[in-house]
């Protein structure tokens, strides 16, 4: 009895050693710092949170936003009792400058490993001391409770070397010094002649580095755009020269002689194809005009290819055949005619001898030619 006793307590004291390990397993750690440990006033830096979570822990994070709208308000209430965002500086001091998106860095198993990002301007000189935090719900608990980091944050504001607080102290009975600055005057001064002051002052390395170092680098990368695109544009030039080759031009019967063997050859109004086959004989036909005789024949119409042609001197025979060939086709393609074989090899006809008779012979070889005749086989 004794030893189940105490297998009992050792057994309770196991269960509560667990749910303490996985309270603290779910309690999330995070650390933070400043992009630059010293500015001047009115300077922005980045303020960076970095935090390790278990995925079902909710998180409230820090909200900098110093001048929320109604709306804004209104949405804050609606979720403080999910995620709440809680003020954590002084407002006097800081102001949002911009609110970065949460980053997930990576994951491993159920821990999440996240990035948050805030732009910041400081308004106040001195050192400025800050404690990072978030808020964090732990199961069946109605209130959040807070993370700190380890380590507080120090940032080191400069006031501007051209403001001389002497030059603004005014007499002030009811001080114990007998006089006061007068914030007033210094603000003024400080719109007007201290800000042409700065502008007269020289630039020292450190205010421009980032400024040049991000120079150099997107002149580098500009630089290696610009060599790579002349060199592609070279290349496919090169490329060019060596394919392009001036091809003599073909002979407009050449090319419409060859065109009509290949439409013979698909043999379409032997399956029905009336209207495809007198469409693609008419257009080689077509073409062959426009090259022959320069004659917008693919755009007009028979009448007007045939009204085109009665100044040309072509053969009577042909003019006619070249007359029924296109009346037929205009019935195939507009009426649905569909013609005899006959009359489908004789349109075929029409068109290879249209392009015979009219073709341009060229005079200087048939003129160098040596007639070739039996007195001539016989005197060899």
């Amino acid at each position: 009895m004794k030893r189940s006793r105490q297998i009992l307590r050792w057994g309770v004291a196991l269960v509560m050693l667990l749910s303490v390990g996985t309270a603290r397993a779910d309690r999330p750690t995070l650390s933070a710092y400043f992009s630059k440990d010293s500015v001047e006033v009115g300077d922005q830096f980045e303020y960076v949170i970095e935090i390790e979570k278990d995925r079902a822990t909710e998180i409230g994070i820090p909200d900098f936003d110093g001048n929320p709208t109604p709306d804004d308000i209104k949405k804050r209430a609606e979720n403080l009792l999910h995620i709440s965002q809680f003020t954590a500086y002084d407002s006097d001091n800081l102001e949002l400058v911009e609110d970065y998106a949460i980053d997930t860095l990576r994951v491993e198993g159920r821990r999440l490993h996240l990035r948050k990002r805030y732009k910041l301007a400081v308004m106040e000189t001195g050192d400025m001391h800050l404690r990072p935090s978030i808020l964090y719900f732990e199961k069946n608990r109605e209130l959040p409770d807070t993370v700190y980091a380890r380590d507080t944050l120090t940032l080191s504001v400069k006031r501007y070397e051209d403001l001389d607080t002497i030059s603004f102290l005014v007499a002030d009975p009811t001080s114990q010094q007998g006089f006061k600055v007068d914030s007033l005057m210094a603000a003024q001064q400080l719109r007007t002649d201290g800000i042409n002051t700065q502008k007269d002052l020289p630039f020292r390395f450190m205010e421009v580095r980032d400024y040049v170092i991000y120079g150099i680098i997107a002149l580098l990368i500009l630089s290696l755009i610009i060599w790579l695109i002349a060199t592609l544009l070279y290349r496919h030039m090169r490329k060019r020269e060596t394919q392009v080759r001036v091809m003599p031009k073909i002979a407009p019967h050449i090319v419409a002689n060859k065109a009509l063997v290949e439409l013979h050859n698909r043999k379409l109004w032997q399956n029905g194809k009336y209207k495809q086959y007198y469409t693609a004989l008419t257009s080689i036909i077509r073409v062959y005009i426009s090259e022959r005789w320069s004659i917008s024949a693919l755009e007009y119409t028979t009448d007007e290819i045939i009204e085109a042609l009665a100044d040309v001197d072509i053969p009577r025979d042909s003019r006619m055949a070249l007359v029924a060939l296109l009346r037929t086709a205009d019935m195939v393609k507009f009426a649905k005619a569909e013609p005899e074989a006959a009359e489908n090899e004789e349109n075929y006809l029409r068109a290879y001898y249209f392009v015979e008779n009219t073709k341009v012979i060229d005079i200087e070889k048939v003129e160098g030619k040596e007639d070739i005749t039996i007195e001539t086989k016989i005197g060899e």
